[in-house]
């Protein structure tokens, strides 16, 4: 009787939560109506309230309404006085139909604003969470003007299911990035009001949005992400991609990731800027100090000097505006993320220990060993290997060190758009998959060189192999399921965004190879798997060769000079093309692809018809 009743129980309970999921989603409308005069939507849940604004080529005069997944239907309520649609004519509260991918002709008449006449295709995401966020001041200007500017505001996150997560005032948000901060579609950090596990990620209120500007295939971040959780390096970020509406305009696909910050959920380590502001109440206004290899602020010290301290080894450019950091005894730049208000004793200690670490590893000596943790420093060697990532010993490269530990850390991972294969920079070194960031690094004469020391000791070269080796199913599966099913999840939102960046998004050398997004997605399966076999050559583990991608139709390559077509060829999907049509170099500039303006390279296969292109020299 008991257990009949608790079975009935149970069924009640899921009868009443799924009535409950077909009323959120049932709930879900789309109004037309007009603000400012143009043409918007207002999309409502059971629980949120949300305006999508028309965004209008200016080249082609064409216009576009980019939908959030959490809207399961095509059908769209007049809010304005009329609407002709397809021919024919809706009143206000009537409702019509669209259909994905198709450019509609629409008039639109309102009192307010008279009649307006667009072309317009409507475009829907599936899966991923679509997060709002409105600035106090309603436009993005300020914030576009300078990453240190910020604002406040308000944010909505809405589910792919129709459920509103997470809804509240926003204290902040501001830009962020380096490089990636020059391009048109910004990347942004923001901070809520309390500590909140968003999209699934670990609690925290600090979290960034990446703009995936230079990954084609727009999983460079995530895998390198995925990679080291899968190698246990310990307070990895996570993250999970969103589609991101700002002030009603749709900005794209982005990556919501957690902070690398100390705190729980982040870089859980002592928090020596909570105990300097116990000893430094007006801490905010406190003197900075710079001399000429380190800099901080001048505060009353505390009980601890030993941790915890994050660091980051930066880019001297970079190094230049923060407030906190030293220089190495080889004269690397170190940036001091936390304490964010670092006392002159307290950066002192820390550029005297990376400094001691700094002497043993240039000597080679294996007593380094005694201050960095192998385990960690093998691991986020071998993220920043596979990933073959350019910024490797260059920027964002951090480590961390805990009160009471003798130790230095390697990590968090962080900072792979130009990674696996994606930047053909370097003199190509980057997408070459037999190159190594150890050779690359010394090669171009920029970068730590702890890596190429701490190589050669028995105690690395042993555990980089071991490592490696246990890390190698997770790309079996990465390999084989796992990248085209992050494909489909996101192939939507990646569709939209491509077409609202796509022609400012082809920038040279890191941008995406292709002009087709399935493509991109080859190209990363092909760049990994040929990674991949070669190191298990060079670190000789045995393993079955990892298969590149192949479609196995031909693909159409045509070559062109400033005077017209000099030559065409078939080659097989996925096969690189080693044997190009010569040319006059003291007449011509050298082999370019078409599509992404990138230098011609071998290790590029063909996955699509491509051009090539000749320029004349000036």
């Amino acid at each position: 009787m008991r257990k009949r009743y608790c079975m009935g129980l149970m069924l009640a309970l899921a009868i009443i939560m799924a009535l409950c999921y077909l009323y959120v989603l049932q709930n879900n409308s789309v109004i037309l109506e007009m603000a400012d005069g143009v043409p918007v939507l207002r999309v409502s849940t059971q629980q949120s309230n949300n305006l999508i604004t028309l965004w209008e080529d200016e080249e082609d005069g064409k216009s576009y309404f980019f939908l959030p997944s959490c809207i399961d239907h095509h059908k769209v309520t007049v809010g304005t006085d009329s609407v002709q649609f397809a021919g024919e004519t809706y009143e206000k509260g009537d409702t019509f139909i669209w259909e994905e991918d198709t450019e509609h002709i629409v008039s639109i008449a309102d009192d307010a604003y008279g009649v307006g006449h667009y072309e317009i295709t409507f475009m829907k995401s599936e899966n991923v969470p679509a997060v709002f966020i409105n600035t106090e001041s309603g436009d993005l200007s300020y914030l576009h003007e300078d990453k240190a500017n910020y604002e406040p505001g308000d944010i909505c996150v809405v589910r792919s299911d129709g459920v509103t997560e997470y809804q509240n005032v926003l204290p902040r948000i501001s830009g962020r990035g380096n490089s990636t901060w020059g391009y048109e579609k910004k990347p942004y950090s923001i901070k809520l009001a309390a500590d909140y596990p968003l999209c699934g990620l670990d609690k925290g209120d600090t979290f960034r949005l990446l703009a995936l500007w230079r990954e084609g295939s727009k999983m460079d971040n995530k895998i390198a992400m995925d990679l080291a959780e899968a190698l246990g390096l310990s307070y990895t970020a996570q993250g999970t991609w969103v589609d991101l509406y700002m002030n009603g305009e749709y900005r794209g696909i982005y990556l919501l990731t957690e902070s690398v910050s100390v705190g729980k959920g982040r870089v859980d380590i002592y928090s020596l800027e909570a105990e300097n502001r116990q000893y430094n109440p007006d801490i905010d206004n406190a003197v900075p100090y710079a001399e000429e290899d380190n800099k901080g602020y001048l505060l009353e010290s505390g009980e601890t000097i030993d941790g915890g301290y994050l660091i980051e080894k930066d880019h001297p450019k970079h190094y230049e505006v923060e407030a906190n950091g030293f220089l190495s005894s080889s004269g690397d730049h170190f940036t001091i993320n936390a304490p964010k208000h670092a006392s002159k004793e307290q950066v002192a200690y820390i550029q005297e220990y990376v400094g001691n670490v700094d002497t043993l590893a240039q000597n080679g000596d294996s007593a380094v060993w005694e201050y960095l943790d192998l385990d960690s420093f093998v691991r986020r060697f071998l993220v920043d290997e596979i990933a073959l990532n350019t910024d490797t010993g260059l920027t964002s490269m951090y480590f961390y060190k805990d009160k009471g530990d003798d130790k230095l850390y390697s990590g968090p991972a962080w900072d792979y758009d130009n990674a696996f294969g994606e930047r053909n920079s370097g003199e190509g070194l980057y997408v070459n998959y037999f190159e190594t960031i150890v050779n690359n690094n010394e090669r171009l004469g920029s970068a730590i060189d702890w890596y190429q020391k701490l190589y050669d000791t028995p105690e690395m070269q042993e555990r980089v192999a071991e490592e490696y080796e246990k890390v190698l199913p997770f790309f079996e599966e990465l390999i084989a399921t796992g990248i085209d099913e992050y494909a489909d999840w996101i192939g939507a939102s990646v569709k939209m965004d491509r077409v609202l960046w796509e022609d400012k998004n082809i920038k040279g050398d890191s941008s995406g190879k292709y002009a087709d997004y399935y493509a991109n997605v080859r190209y990363t399966k092909y760049f990994i798997a040929q990674r991949l076999n070669y190191l298990c050559q060079r670190w000789e583990v045995f393993h079955e060769p990892f298969t590149v991608p192949s479609t196995g139709q031909m693909h159409k390559v045509t070559f062109s000079v400033y005077e017209g077509v000099v030559d065409t060829m078939e080659v097989m999907d996925g096969m690189e093309l080693w044997e190009l049509p010569e040319y006059d170099a003291s007449k011509y500039q050298g082999w370019e692809y078409e599509y992404s303006r990138e230098k011609y390279s071998p290790y590029i296969p063909i996955y699509e018809d491509m051009g090539f292109y000749n320029a004349k020299w000036e």
